[in-house]
């Protein structure tokens, strides 16, 4: 860290309230009076196997945080080692943080910020180690229960990492909304089923299952998430009728909150107003609330069996066992509901540590902290060299010592590039960017609701000032762009070479009209592999390169007229594609060593216009009904255009 940046960092806490440092809570098992707090895990601890609960969605409501909800096996687990009383999300959204999680990267980095990208795409992830590879390169055992680095709601395994899993219980589809509610929102409401009938549940149980057999020399590192409390808010029935009293507490709200905040924050949850509106003119607040807390409930039930499997089980005292939530989840707070602001009701999440012979029994922290920091902290408490590229910063300092300061706020990311706003954390103060540049400024300590937008005020100039210097300065994208350039031939041809992932906008794709085209792809064939390998144009004029029911098609769009030409699947293995459209009425399509097809084309000297979409390569085209990205992987894709 520079020595500006360690400034800047120290001043950001000299600028806390008075009142902050009163106010904050002390750790349950401080270091003895006299004694030098230790700065580096004891030899005599040894190498451990990883636990990592994930639950979805799951808010600071929790018992062990003061929260209304019913979480005794989480409060327990919390007990037994560090809680963290300030952590949040990398990302708003669920997938982003997922992302951000499993690679210790902020999503300015790595590029990803919305639930459709394909992360494994990434330009900026390229090279770069996942967690559980990381673990696997250390020679662990890997194994995962549940949707890890993608929700179940998106189906299972559509983003996963399957590669890096030597045990794997994918995750299961949550059922279709049932409107058991009777609002036009998301649902909720009590399934007369059992614990082992559910998704949760039978991912907890294959989990437990491992935990039970996991003997031998070789570590495991074990990943487990849980889809609820997810919406929507399903649940076995005996965990709704358990809600009852606090457990039923409604989040307070400020009737005129939105008058001190930008117009900017103000556009974004219009719509999140009238879904509270909704709830409340429905009288369903109350129901909306118990529903969530009791799957809440049902997911802390999830935890206990998991913990009671490890506490029985050969690797008890050898098992770190972390706790975390992929975000918050507002619950009529700010009158916003589920998540997606940069308010800590959607940001800030539950996080515990338990390491055996490092952690203290019921120690807290309450400095500034994020989910990200999990890759660097796993990676030093299993005594393994920490990645010097990570954005996330290891917690073991704190694990060690619960009295010890961070210099470095936590930081929140919602949207991405040019819409990209921050949320900037520290002890006891909220800094938030919104994407236009307008600010807001809430003084934690004495406005824990962040009801009261400081940003204006004259006192807090230097404040704001010095938190602003966290805000990230650069946008990475996740892909290639403007920055691809076609290489020009003697001949006059002009040949891009692309890659998984690329996108170019219809203004610096390549120019075709006039102009013939020469594709080539090689890729490999396991036989699933369906999807659009390289797409250009929109539903009007362009053209694409697919796998469709294992065959190479090609498609050619004219006026909105489409033109297919499809060859025999090539064999399993290494294939080598190659489409040829010369401008001169004709189009081929063929697999080296196997089979070619020439067709008529539906124009001649070349593409009549140049398409007015982008191109992609990879990718569901907006231009192919029925399209999707294509899951396999693409070694080499050269498009040349022809002079």
């Amino acid at each position: 860290m520079s020595r500006r940046l360690i400034l800047l960092a120290l001043l950001a806490f000299a600028c806390l309230p008075s009142h902050a440092a009163t106010k904050r809570k002390k750790p349950a098992a401080p270091t003895a009076p006299g004694a030098k707090a230790a700065t580096h895990i004891s030899s005599t601890v040894g190498r451990r196997n990883v636990l990592i609960i994930l639950v979805d969605d799951l808010n600071a409501d929790v018992g062990w945080l003061g929260g209304p909800s019913l979480t005794p096996n989480m409060d327990r687990l919390a007990q037994q080692g560090m809680r963290f009383t300030n952590a949040h999300s990398p990302h708003a959204l669920g997938h982003a943080s997922r992302i951000a999680i499993f690679t210790g990267l902020m999503p300015s980095t790595s590029g990803i910020y919305t639930g459709d990208q394909d992360w494994r795409r990434s330009v900026q992830l390229k090279g770069r180690l996942t967690l559980p590879e990381f673990f696997m390169g250390a020679g662990y055992a890997t194994a995962a229960g549940g949707s890890i680095f993608e929700s179940s709601h998106y189906g299972p395994a559509s983003l996963e990492h399957d590669a890096v899993w030597e045990a794997r219980l994918p995750g299961i589809t949550t059922p279709e909304t049932r409107h058991v509610n009777g609002l036009d929102l998301w649902d909720w409401g009590a399934l007369e089923v059992q614990d082992d009938e559910t998704a949760d549940g039978k991912t907890v149980q294959w989990a437990a299952d491992y935990v039970s057999q996991a003997k031998g020399k070789k570590l495991f590192f074990l990943t487990v998430a849980l889809d609820k409390p997810h919406a929507p808010w399903y649940a076995p029935r005996a965990y709704f009728e358990g809600i009852a009293g606090d457990a039923l507490k409604l989040p307070e709200v400020k009737e005129d909150d939105f008058q001190d905040v930008p117009d900017y924050a103000k556009e974004d949850f219009i719509a999140a107003d009238s879904s509270h509106s909704q709830i409340v003119a429905g009288k369903a607040w109350p129901d909306a609330v118990r529903a969530y807390r009791a799957c809440v409930a049902f997911a802390d039930a999830q935890v206990g069996k998991l913990l009671e499997a490890v506490e029985k089980g050969p690797a008890a005292k050898t098992t770190v066992v972390c706790l975390a939530s992929t975000r918050g989840m507002a619950l009529g707070d700010k009158r916003c509901w589920q998540s997606g602001s940069l308010w800590a009701c959607s940001t800030h999440v539950p996080l515990t540590i338990y390491a055996p012979g490092v952690t203290r029994p019921d120690s807290v922290s309450d400095e500034p902290v994020s989910t990200m920091d999990l890759f660097p902290t796993l990676a030093e408490l299993t005594r393994q060299e920490v990645p010097k590229e990570l954005d996330g910063t290891s917690l073991v300092p704190l694990l060690l010592d619960p009295k010890a300061r961070r210099l470095k706020p936590a930081i929140t990311t919602m949207g991405g590039a040019e819409q990209a706003s921050y949320a900037v954390r520290t002890v006891g103060w909220s800094y938030l960017r919104n994407a236009d540049g307008s600010e807001e400024l809430y003084d934690r300590a004495a406005d824990p609701h962040e009801w009261t937008n400081v940003a204006g005020s004259p006192e807090q100039a230097e404040t704001k000032q010095v938190l602003a210097q966290f805000v990230p300065k650069e946008w990475h994208p996740a892909e290639r762009s403007s920055q691809l350039v076609g290489k020009q031939g003697a001949d006059g041809a002009i040949v891009f070479e692309l890659q998984t992932g690329d996108k170019l906008p219809a203004n610096v794709a390549p120019s075709i009209a006039g102009h013939g085209l020469d594709v080539d792809v090689e890729f490999d064939v396991l036989g699933s592999e369906d999807g659009t390998l390289i797409s250009q144009g929109d539903t009007k004029n362009g053209w694409a390169l697919q796998m469709v029911a294992g065959q190479p098609t090609a498609t050619i769009l004219q006026d909105g007229t489409a033109t297919t030409l499809a060859t025999a699947a090539p064999a399993k293995g290494p294939a080598r594609l190659r489409l040829f459209i010369p401008g001169n009425g004709t189009i081929s399509l063929g697999v080296a060593g196997q089979n070619q097809i020439t067709g008529r084309c539906p124009f001649a000297g070349g593409f009549p216009v140049q398409p007015a979409g982008e191109l992609s390569v990879g990718e569901a085209s907006t231009a192919l009904p029925h399209s999707r990205g294509f899951s396999g992987t693409i070694s080499h894709l050269w498009v040349t255009v022809l002079p």
